[in-house]
């Protein structure tokens, strides 16, 4: 059976951002090229690259749901931090577009993971409730939500927004590369467990089931 995952990465470039510009482009990249290799090492399976980075000044679709294959790599021209911290309303709005285009195929999987280093304080349309809402319909369709955060409480930010897949990095250039690498592994796995499972003939209500399961243990060896 072909396998599908749709891959959507949310980046805060808020103006906290600004001190580890560099690393974030390149861990993004080590992303980017992480999730092309993975694509071709799965005979049969398709990856999708959704790429948000997001300020209040805008939401910045640098990749809209690209073949991994065709993504391009980013560059400082793509990511300039500045301002403040719209999470909900960039989260929201991602997601539900991300919804839209994965449609009622039951076979995708989708991958959504949120890289921050700051609290919620700009978002106008959605507030706390309405995105914790929105994950969990979205984690009961099979969606992995991975929340990844630096300089504020990110244990429990994530509890709030229902995420349990969460991991905490220091900003500076070592510790960026061991989350960017941890959470690359964690995605390749994903993806070859996912493609691997897809290979048996499964109900819709047991594909429903594999997925639920690779999702809850996003970051577990």
């Amino acid at each position: 059976m072909e396998t599908k995952i749709y891959n959507l990465i949310i980046v805060d470039k808020s103006g906290s951002m600004s001190s580890v510009t560099k690393e974030t482009i390149s861990g993004v990249n080590e992303t980017i090229a992480g999730i092309q290799t993975s694509a071709r090492k799965n005979e049969g399976q398709k990856q999708f690259i959704t790429l948000v980075a997001f300020c209040g000044c805008e939401e910045k679709y640098i990749l809209d749901n690209v073949p991994a294959e065709e993504a391009r790599f980013i560059t400082e021209a793509d990511y300039q931090p500045c301002c403040m911290t719209p999470l909900y309303d960039t989260i929201g709005h991602a997601c539900i577009c991300m919804e839209k285009q994965v449609g009622e195929d039951k076979t995708a999987a989708v991958s959504v993971t949120i890289l921050t280093d700051g609290y919620e304080n700009a978002s106008r349309e959605f507030k706390r409730n309405n995105i914790e809402a929105l994950i969990k319909r979205l984690k009961d369709k099979g969606w992995m939500f991975a929340y990844i955060g630096a300089d504020h409480d990110v244990k429990s930010v994530a509890y709030e927004l229902n995420i349990d897949n969460v991991m905490e990095f220091a900003k500076n250039e070592a510790d960026m590369k061991r989350m960017f690498k941890e959470t690359n592994e964690a995605r390749d796995s994903y993806a070859c467990c996912y493609s691997a499972s897809m290979k048996e003939d499964l109900s819709d209500e047991e594909i429903l089931a594999k997925k639920l399961g690779f999702a809850r243990r996003f970051f577990k060896k």
